[in-house]
């Protein structure tokens, strides 16, 4: 079992979640990568998708050295439920009105009613990872707060 923790110290979120390697192989090597690697971005409370928070990554943001694939569907919804963790890949020139090249976007969803029906149409992302039991209450408030305070820098490495 790997996992990953998010972390936001303004609200401190520091969310532990289970990577689920069987059902979404590609994207929990993604997301491992990028836990094994401290990175961290931009992230905000997202505006059409309900109880998220949403962290864009065009290519170009990836660390140096990183590799930029594309992620095929896997264990892909358009309703994510509390505790999910989600991987957006859209490809590039797939989707108007986003950054030139490959374009990634995780989003924790901390509630239920969660869908990801954008502004150019739904899309589905892949349930790579859950937030630990024990941690979804505290993420909730947390991701709450973030809601409130609006943009922040979140990280992720690995626990």
């Amino acid at each position: 079992m790997r996992i990953i923790r998010f972390v936001e110290p303004r609200s401190g979120l520091s969310a532990r979640c289970q990577l689920l390697d069987e059902a979404a192989p590609e994207s929990c090597a993604f997301l491992w990568d990028l836990a094994s690697r401290g990175a961290g971005f931009e992230a905000m409370h997202a505006i059409w998708t309900g109880p998220e928070i949403s962290v864009p990554m065009p290519a170009s943001t990836l660390p140096t050295g990183m590799a930029a694939p594309a992620i095929p569907f896997e264990n892909a919804t358009s309703y994510p439920d509390a505790g999910d963790i989600v991987l957006a890949y859209l490809g590039a020139g797939s989707t108007k009105g986003l950054p030139p090249g490959a374009f990634y976007d995780i989003g924790i969803f901390y509630g239920s009613g969660g869908r990801l029906l954008m502004p150019f149409g739904w899309i589905q992302a892949n349930v790579c990872a859950r937030i630990l039991p024990e941690d979804l209450a505290k993420a909730q408030a947390d991701c709450r707060s973030i809601r409130r305070s609006g943009a922040c820098t979140l990280s992720l490495e690995t626990a």
